[in-house]
């Protein structure tokens, strides 16, 4: 849904959505290798610059703090819009809060200083869920973890994840809350269908994004994280 608003907030919206879309394009995976190890991951491993990748090459703690930073990008300005500006009247609603998901995760995906290469954008994605729609992010983490647990595959534990956000979503637009209360709007409120729309596509491109892990998978090359505990 758009909104009528004044020139200031049309312009600070462009603003945040450049804003976005650089902080997206961010490599925390190089950045934060390089700067930590001095191992650039993108010749190690699967040379992805994601968190997988990352984990495997740099270890856990390095790891995961690329993770925390690849989520914080996709959620900041969503966050620092829907709970900071907005509410303190130094801007209006203008777009939908997914647009400027959407651009963190279009940046992580078509990085600016990666030469419009990037990762597969599975962290963004998750900050952008959690920031905007909780059960969906709380289910999706469930049933990453239960698939990893059971196959030690990350490509399919990423795409059941984002196959759970994208079922979840469509459950609550046509189920969710719609009353005034503003924490049950916050975990269960109905979405508006552009939104859904929007979450659907994204769902589908991170699974598409996968389909080299699959094929990998079918040759039984792929790596799994059960095989190398054991």
């Amino acid at each position: 849904m758009f909104y009528s608003v004044n020139t200031a907030t049309i312009i600070l919206s462009i603003v945040l959505l450049l804003i976005s879309y650089l902080l997206g394009s961010i490599p925390f995976g190089i950045v934060i290798g390089k700067t930590i190890t001095g191992i650039d991951v993108r010749e190690h491993g699967s040379k992805n610059i994601g968190t997988t990748n990352c984990i495997r090459v740099l270890g856990k703690k390095v790891g995961f703090t690329v993770f925390f930073f690849d989520v914080l990008k996709g959620a900041f300005v969503i966050i620092l819009v829907k709970y900071i500006l907005e509410k303190t009247g130094i801007m209006t609603p203008f777009i939908p809060y997914i647009f400027y998901g959407t651009a963190a995760i279009l940046g992580h995906l078509f990085s600016i200083f990666l030469k419009f290469k990037g990762g597969k954008a599975v962290a963004t994605s998750l900050g952008v869920v959690i920031a905007l729609t909780p059960i969906p992010a709380i289910s999706c983490l469930l049933v990453f973890g239960l698939v990893l647990l059971l196959t030690g595959y990350v490509c399919l534990c990423s795409s059941a994840a984002a196959l759970t956000v994208l079922i979840i979503m469509w459950i609550q637009y046509c189920f969710g809350y719609t009353g005034s209360s503003i924490a049950l709007e916050y975990l269960w409120g109905k979405p508006d269908l552009f939104t859904t729309i929007l979450y659907t596509i994204l769902a589908l491109v991170l699974i598409l994004k996968h389909r080299t892990n699959f094929i990998r998978l079918a040759r039984g090359e792929e790596n799994c994280f059960k095989k190398k505990n054991k």
